[in-house]
């Protein structure tokens, strides 16, 4: 009987190393794709300054560059958003 018992509380601190492990995931992940995104900016801004000084003269690159930077951003936005929503959601449940 004891042992099973142990077996089970071995278990269930298996399950909380594995739900760490996942919330390390999905937290490196928003991470790594939040420095994409902040990369895309910083080179969106580089072009922008080099068509600026009149090191390049191709618009539709820098165009396209800063198109692409503003949608990531606008879709890292959005899952943000509905991370919050999520949250919130969760928080409002009773126990």
């Amino acid at each position: 009987m004891v042992s099973s018992i142990e077996a089970i509380a071995g278990v269930t601190q298996l399950t909380e190393v594995l739900t760490l492990s996942k919330q390390e995931k999905v937290t490196n992940q928003f991470l790594l794709e939040l420095q994409k995104v902040n990369d895309k900016q910083i080179a969106s801004e580089h072009l922008l300054q080099d068509l600026a000084s009149g090191k390049t003269d191709n618009i539709h690159h820098v165009m396209m560059s800063l198109e692409d930077a503003k949608m990531s951003l606008q879709m890292l936005v959005q899952v943000r958003n509905k991370l919050l929503e999520g949250y919130q959601e969760v928080l409002r449940m009773q126990v």
